[in-house]
């Protein structure tokens, strides 16, 4: 039998084997002790870091500033199992991390998953709601709103054919909590029961986006209620009657305390005489014509040129206000104002959105003969405000008329498109025009993926030093060590 040598376990090589034997038992042990622990405290306390440029995957810090200030509790109840609805698809998993960022700012605020499949007895709590799987409810005890699955993200197609993805997960989310617990709630009318061509969908949409309780009033039959801060006007395709603006007036007038607005949106087509008087008197004239941009790279479409174009907003108060200044906003089709004066008696106005000085005046029966590019370029107001102002007690209030000359850059699309600021311009324009202070303003978030672009040399180049040059030196660096360690 083989003796062993107790000389070798006083050895130097056996001294530092089992020194590295222990220090990498150790090592292994807490790595394993802290990968038990972490686990625990991510299941109690989930945390997630976002990388993205945009923080798209977190809250902005409106949304986490209002929940800070929240005094009561709110529940979001999502219909859908929690695995299911975080790997629905590509645009979910930003939608489910937002969404469970809520809960992660305001112990107020709880998440709840629950699949309207699995328990179809959800729907007897809501009587009045179509639920389908994926919609979100957010409740209190005052009120609740539902969130349809589909309005989570938006598809705006562009006239060049690429898509842009957007979540409004976050502005509708928000919007909803702001509805659920705020005391008064602002309400607006869309006047109907007139004949219009104009889609106002879109800014209906952002209205309740932005807690508005947009309400359709029939101008045809009903008085104009004063529990509306604003109102809505398309440009009918009749003109109005000497009746119906009556109406209009006496709702902005309010008994003579004011306080009121008015949005009226043009179609296109010259005012009819009445409609005309109704906007002079406020300072506001549509002008017969089309505005046309004859710079092309202030143009944004390749099939309808110079008729779609970027515009300048030139209330520099309004302009601080904006979410982001720097995006631009989109002017389609649109119809130049005209004011009529400046200030008179207890009147004035004020130019809200302008067109580059680059533009020129298409008029409405332009033929195939017109060349815009013989025609005078100048800047045209595209969105004009006028106000009536009258002095309560020592405080000056005002009722007003804000006239938009294009429809188009009201659509949805324009409207909810991550690249341009038509929504956070439009929201702001009315959230100031009615008075609503304190005012969060989510607007949607750019789901499209960066992308790197390098050259065929590049490629080579990295090639040779991930594939090469870096498993060279690993390779180089573990000989090394084992030579080393063979004559320890």
């Amino acid at each position: 039998m083989k003796r062993i040598n107790m000389r070798y376990f006083h050895s130097r090589r056996f001294k530092f084997g089992s020194l590295a034997t222990v220090i990498t038992a150790v090592f292994v042990a807490a790595i394993i002790l802290i990968n038990v622990v972490a686990g625990l405290l991510l299941d109690r306390f989930p945390i997630s870091i976002d990388l993205t440029a945009d923080n798209r995957f977190e809250l902005t810090q409106d949304s986490i500033d209002f929940l800070a200030g929240l005094e009561q509790d709110v529940k979001i109840t999502v219909l859908a199992d929690e695995a299911t609805f975080e790997n629905a698809g590509v645009y979910y998993k930003q939608i489910y991390e937002i969404i469970r960022d809520y809960a992660q700012h305001s112990s107020r605020v709880t998440v709840e998953f629950r699949s309207i499949t699995k328990n179809p007895g959800l729907a007897d709590d809501y009587p009045s709601e179509q639920l389908e799987e994926g919609d979100i409810i957010v409740e209190t005890d005052k009120r609740y709103r539902k969130i349809d699955n589909g309005s989570l993200v938006s598809v705006t197609t562009t006239s060049y054919g690429t898509s842009t993805y957007s979540s409004q997960a976050e502005q509708q989310v928000t919007s909803a909590l702001m509805y659920v617990t705020e005391s008064n709630i602002t309400k607006a009318a869309l006047l109907t029961g007139l004949s219009s061509s104009i889609d106002v969908s879109g800014l209906q949409e952002l209205l309740t986006s932005n807690v508005y309780d947009v309400i359709s009033v029939n101008l045809l039959t009903e008085e104009i209620s004063s529990d509306y801060q604003v109102v809505i006007l398309p440009q009918p395709t009749e003109d109005l009657t000497s009746e119906q603006v009556e109406k209009i007036n006496a709702y902005l007038d309010n008994d003579g305390a004011f306080g009121k607005s008015l949005l009226f949106i043009s179609n296109g087509t010259t005012p009819g005489t009445v409609l005309k008087t109704f906007l002079a008197d406020w300072g506001i004239e549509m002008q017969s014509g089309t505005v046309y941009e004859m710079n092309e790279s202030n143009m944004y479409s390749t099939t309808y040129g110079g008729y779609i174009s970027g515009a300048t907003v030139a209330d520099e108060e309004l302009a601080s206000s904006l979410n982001n200044a720097e995006l631009p906003v989109i002017s389609a089709f649109a119809t130049p104002i005209t004011t009529l004066f400046e200030s008179r008696d207890n009147r004035e106005t004020s130019v809200l959105l302008q067109s580059s000085d680059t533009s020129v005046l298409v008029p409405y029966d332009a033929d195939e003969t017109f060349d815009p590019s013989a025609q005078s370029q100048s800047a045209m107001n595209l969105v004009v405000e006028g106000r009536k102002l009258r002095s309560i007690d020592g405080e000056m209030v005002s009722s007003n008329v804000i006239a938009f000359g294009s429809a188009q850059m009201l659509t949805t699309n324009m409207l909810n498109y991550g690249g341009y600021g038509n929504g956070d311009f439009t929201i702001t324009t009315i959230n100031e025009a009615s008075g609503k202070d304190s005012v969060i303003k989510i607007l949607p978030i750019d789901l499209s993926y960066d992308t790197i672009t390098i050259s065929q040399t590049q490629v080579v180049t990295y090639a040779i030093i991930f594939i090469g040059v870096i498993p060279l030196i690993v390779l180089a660096i573990g000989i090394v060590v084992f030579v080393r360690r063979r004559h320890l």
